[in-house]
């Protein structure tokens, strides 16, 4: 497998994971365009989580045009957003606009391959342990997380509910210093990759390894689930943290929000 194709896969292996995460919600909405870009809606106040999502090197307007009707009465009341893996072109930011899409931003896809022995890297130290949450946890995951965040505990309610926290594609984790809840993660497994989402520290448990033990959690139980690639879309601040466990970025998303 060449590095183009584990891009690649691991783009794919994004989209089927929001794809299968919006199927599960009742009231979700999921439709693939002629060439594949997905339309995916889960209710959610986020506007990442109700996107129109390309991942081909070279997005096709027209298609996106076509999702960006299907997607309309559905939105009309939710943030959403327009996701591409590849460069946008003039006629698409047009499209955006056009949609009230007229910020467009960049996120760093990182990806790690999980076939190396990791058991000779730097692992993460101190007081932190870190479980599995049940999926009747959902209150303790949207508290810890909300709070890591900044965000309403509701807004993580109405989309990791038990339902979706019961998936066995879906596994919600919890960090703890001393039994004292320090932060939250969740990993999405699609067969052979295992996706990093919404990495939270509380604040004061920031700079404590807290973040490293997260993820190293998620790396590991993917790796031993049969995951040979981890994959995430990473915020400027949370880079350094990313790099340390052995993340690389490998391409910039573009992102039209609102």
């Amino acid at each position: 497998m060449t590095n183009d194709d584990a891009v690649s896969e691991a783009a794919e292996a994004f989209q089927t994971a929001t794809e299968w995460l919006a199927g599960v919600l009742p009231d979700g909405l999921h439709e693939r365009g002629p060439g594949g870009a997905l339309l995916a809606v889960t209710r959610s106040m986020i506007p990442l989580l109700n996107s129109i999502m390309s991942v081909t090197d070279v997005p096709d307007a027209a298609e996106i045009g076509l999702l960006c009707e299907k997607a309309a009465p559905h939105v009309a009341q939710l943030p959403w957003s327009i996701r591409l893996r590849g460069e946008p072109g003039a006629e698409i930011a047009g499209i955006a606009a056009a949609r009230g899409l007229r910020t467009l931003t960049r996120q760093p896809f990182m990806l790690l391959s999980l076939d190396e022995d990791r058991d000779s890297r730097e692992s993460a130290r101190g007081p932190v342990t870190v479980r599995p949450l049940r999926d009747d946890e959902d209150q303790t995951f949207a508290t810890v997380l909300g709070a890591a965040f900044g965000a309403p505990p509701m807004i993580i309610t109405s989309l990791y509910t038990p339902l979706v926290l019961g998936q066995p594609f879906v596994r919600a984790y919890l960090a703890e210093v001393d039994g004292v809840p320090a932060g939250a993660g969740l990993a999405i497994l699609t067969e052979r990759h295992v996706g990093l989402a919404n990495i939270g520290t509380l604040r004061d448990h920031r700079r404590r390894g807290v973040g490293r033990a997260l993820t190293e959690a998620i790396l590991r139980d993917g790796r031993a689930a049969g995951a040979h690639t981890a994959y995430l879309h990473s915020s400027e601040e949370a880079l350094p943290l990313f790099e340390r466990a052995g993340f690389r970025t490998r391409e910039s998303w573009a992102t039209f929000t609102a």
